[in-house]
């Protein structure tokens, strides 16, 4: 029990509550195991309520009839998926959520939640913030998937990394550009998974990674990409006020 309410009281959902308005429902919940490539929800699933990630990672998948996938969104530790199903009008999940690497989520079912929000203006603020927060990410999504060349993808996907890595530091560009003249971004995933996250073939990405090395825009060492003309990789996009800070 105390392992779950730590878990929920990380999260942005249930952050700035009192342990005492889902003390109850720590009592009565579990923590689920998924392995490696196991389905937690398939598309057409009715939603139960709000899945929270305590560890590993979730891919949120888009499967075509004959068996093809795009990777939508990669969600990790302290995230929460199923938050925009709870109110909305269609209570079905429209894409697969599948196990990245072995992971472990609590489900807080929809009614536990909608009662704990009719007991708490802070916790449907909290709600609402993800619900904005999910909106935001779809536009940003959009926006990548946009781009009409597999360096502008890589592109926009690297300086988005850059621009939230930089807002959690409470940076921007121009101010730790004063600081230092090189910044580097670590690939939350192997680059498998961010081929498929940019819809594009495993090789290809690694082969245009390599070209874009050559062209003195990054430089490549494992995860770590250092990028080494920022500016080259703006100038690049197709709509460079696209940037999110």
């Amino acid at each position: 029990m105390k392992k779950i309410c730590e878990v929920l009281g990380s999260t942005q959902l249930f952050r700035g509550l009192t342990h005492e308005l889902y003390h109850d429902y720590c009592e009565s919940s579990n923590i689920r195991t998924f392995w490696k490539g196991e389905i937690i929800i398939n598309e057409g699933d009715v939603c139960p309520g709000v899945y929270v990630i305590v560890d590993g990672q979730v891919a949120m998948q888009k499967y075509s009839s004959n068996g093809e996938f795009v990777t939508l969104d990669l969600l990790g530790p302290l995230d929460v998926f199923g938050v925009r199903y709870i109110f909305g009008s269609r209570k079905y999940f429209d894409t697969t959520m599948e196990a990245v690497s072995t992971c472990r989520v609590v489900l807080v079912s929809r009614d536990n939640l909608l009662n704990l929000i009719s007991r708490s203006p802070k916790l449907l603020h909290n709600y609402l913030q993800i619900l904005s927060d999910t909106i935001r990410l779809h536009e940003r999504r959009i926006n990548l998937l946009s781009q009409k060349s597999l360096r502008q993808k890589i592109s926009t996907f690297l300086l988005n990394l850059l621009y939230d890595q930089l807002e959690n530091e409470g940076e921007t560009l121009d101010t730790s550009s004063q600081v230092v003249s090189t910044h580097a971004v670590e690939l939350p995933v192997s680059k498998e998974v961010v081929s498929r996250l940019l819809a594009m073939p495993r090789p290809s990405f690694s082969r245009e990674l390599i070209s874009m090395e050559k062209d003195g825009l990054v430089k490549v060492s494992g995860r770590v990409i250092w990028l080494t003309d920022v500016e080259g990789l703006e100038r690049g996009l197709v709509d460079t006020d696209s940037k999110t800070y």
